[in-house]
């Protein structure tokens, strides 16, 4: 591109004015300490990918905006709303067709380092052609299958629907079964239904017309002939027995994949792909495509793991961007980005990078197909309000409880609570909560919800050397000045959605013992700070209940911990919901 090649001149002639003969990349030792990049790479190893950036780049400071929280995609979709970013952002979730990122994130379709990338997964990103997030590590969902038993009978992997059936024929001579689809939870379901349906309609261009028109309104299941010819379809793979769930678990995945194991099924359809050597099973297997029926449009499901961009206001300090952009030249190769995940990580992803090599483990011969654009993402975004509906009557269908006409019918019931979206409001701030007064909130919340009389709430900060995920048991984020949901809750509290409050008996010395040493919560001896909240001064010898946000094994050999049994985010929805509005000033407990 001629933008990348001037670009790139111009980059040249910045490195020798600014270093003379040091050259590129190397450091100056004369420039003053360059102002911090801030980058927030939530439960990632950001140490050794400063370090990678360090081989190159020294001279580039990064600041780390920690987040090591329950429900990261909320975290980082609300700071991207309220325009409250770091300078390399970070999204877990990103569809260029509905979600407009202009007035907040800096076009890097001309920047040399996109060329880097496999053209198919910058396609994905486009948005009318430019591109404000760049994919990173991601996984990919298919069917499947036992290379063995392919072998030992002599069979050919389908690559259409039509040999797929002429298989199964001959799989049921043999006394084969043909597949175990995994139907534990209601979002396999909905999944099922796309990716068979991506195969034709869903993945064309009116397809994705018509999500964007179900999920506004204006169209949808039953009078849309696409959608309707998918179902039909759907019900062809029923009747061939790959969605037959009667054979599978649907209490615990885990079981239906270990008759898979066993080895007498050919297929398996899920989530859960990875099938190695480490398995108990000295069978071999694979991934194949969701197949259309003739074979010409069979598809790949991906899912990104994390998209990365730059802040726009990063135009108004040269400096920041050009450091910004040598931290995005290194997280656009593959050394760069496979230093933030850790190995076992790596061999279950793929990288979206041209001279990427995929694990032979599992991906290795495929890699070529899914590079080429054979594939569809996966379907989430803007249908919660469905998945769980619509993915729950499907299991039904598949065990044969439902039939495909209660499956369209329940799309198009739950097409007004998709089109609204507005989930239940548990209070408003009136203003931002930082994260001290979230923590002060959450004590008071904890200690309330356990009658304890007063609580000791760990800070979820980052510390260098700590890992990849740093403290998950205390509070992280702040709240911002809008509508409260559960989900928002849900990004502060340090239990999650379903982990119980837990309380100790110390005295007050202990107690500010305790309070002076922080949470050692990797065993690094880097501790964590605690929030105190308490309504009362306490007393050296008196012993208190204390409901505590991270606890170390060293305070667990010390002390008897006892669960509440209280689900920390129910607590957290009574409490927070007796507010009518919220404002930093009732983080005091008096």
């Amino acid at each position: 591109m001629k933008i990348k090649k001037i670009r790139r001149v111009c980059l040249v002639l910045l490195c020798i004015a600014v270093t003379g003969i040091v050259g590129c990349g190397k450091k100056d030792v004369n420039s003053k300490k360059h102002e911090p990049i801030t980058f927030m790479a939530p439960y990632m190893d950001v140490d050794s990918f400063i370090k990678e950036v360090h081989k190159t780049y020294p001279e580039v400071n990064i600041k780390v905006v920690p987040y090591s929280g329950a429900n990261t995609t909320v975290y980082l979709n609300t700071i991207m709303e309220e325009n409250d970013l770091p300078d390399i952002c970070t999204l877990t979730l990103y569809d260029p067709e509905q979600q407009d990122l202009s007035d907040k994130m800096l076009d890097l379709s001309g920047y040399a380092f996109t060329d880097n990338y496999v053209e198919s997964r910058l396609k994905e990103v486009s948005d009318d052609g430019a591109i404000y997030m760049l994919p990173s590590a991601y996984n990919c969902f298919g069917i499947t299958y036992n290379k063995t038993l392919l072998k030992k009978y002599g069979w050919t992997l389908p690559q259409s629907f039509g040999e797929l059936k002429q298989l199964a024929k001959e799989a049921e001579k043999a006394g084969v079964q043909l597949c175990l689809p995994q139907i534990q939870y209601p979002g396999y379901g909905f999944q099922y239904l796309c990716n068979i349906a991506d195969t034709g309609f869903l993945s064309s261009l009116d397809g994705r017309q018509w999500q964007k028109d179900y999920l506004s309104g204006k169209a949808n299941v039953s009078t849309t002939k696409g959608m309707m010819d998918s179902m039909e379809y759907i019900e062809k793979w029923k009747d061939l027995g790959m969605l037959d769930g009667s054979n599978s678990d649907p209490i615990d995945d885990a079981v239906t994949r270990e008759d898979f194991i066993k080895g007498n099924t050919l297929f398996m359809l899920g989530s859960q792909n990875g099938i190695t050597d480490s398995d108990a099973t000295t069978d071999e297997f694979g991934l194949m495509p969701y197949l259309s029926e003739d074979g010409s449009k069979n598809v790949y499901i991906l899912s990104v793991g994390r998209y990365y961009g730059l802040n726009k206001q990063l135009e108004n300090d040269s400096q920041k961007l050009e450091d910004a952009l040598k931290v995005m030249e290194v997280l656009s190769t593959v050394e760069g980005t496979s230093s933030l995940y850790p190995e076992e990580s790596l061999k279950a992803s793929l990288l979206p990078f041209k001279d990427a090599k995929a694990d032979d483990t599992y991906y290795g011969d495929i890699a070529e197909a899914i590079n080429a654009g054979n594939t569809a993402p996966l379907i989430y975004t803007g249908w919660e309000n469905t998945l769980v509906t619509t993915g729950t009557k499907m299991l039904e269908y598949m065990q044969n409880k439902a039939t495909i006409k209660d499956v369209v019918k329940q799309l198009e019931d739950d097409q007004k609570s998709v089109v609204n979206n507005k989930p239940e409001v548990i209070t408003t701030t009136t203003e931002d909560i930082s994260q001290k007064n979230c923590a002060k909130l959450v004590g008071r919340c904890f200690a309330q919800a356990t009658n304890s009389d007063l609580a000791l709430v760990s800070l979820g900060t980052w510390i260098s050397g700590n890992g990849l995920e740093q403290n998950n048991d205390g509070v992280s984020g702040k709240l911002y000045t809008k509508d409260i949901t559960v989900d928002d809750l849900s990004t502060i509290i340090p239990t999650g959605w379903s982990r119980t409050i837990q309380t100790v008996r110390l005295t007050g010395k202990q107690i500010q013992d305790l309070y002076k040493e922080g949470y050692d919560a990797v065993g690094t001896g880097n501790n964590y700070s605690y929030i105190l909240v308490s309504p009362m001064k306490l007393e050296e010898d008196k012993t208190y209940q204390v409901a505590i946000s991270g606890i170390s094994d060293k305070l667990k050999s010390e002390t008897e911990v006892t669960d509440s049994g209280i689900v920390g985010i129910d607590a957290a929805k009574e409490f927070f919901g007796k507010f009518k509005t919220l404002s930093e000033a009732d983080a005091e407990w008096k």
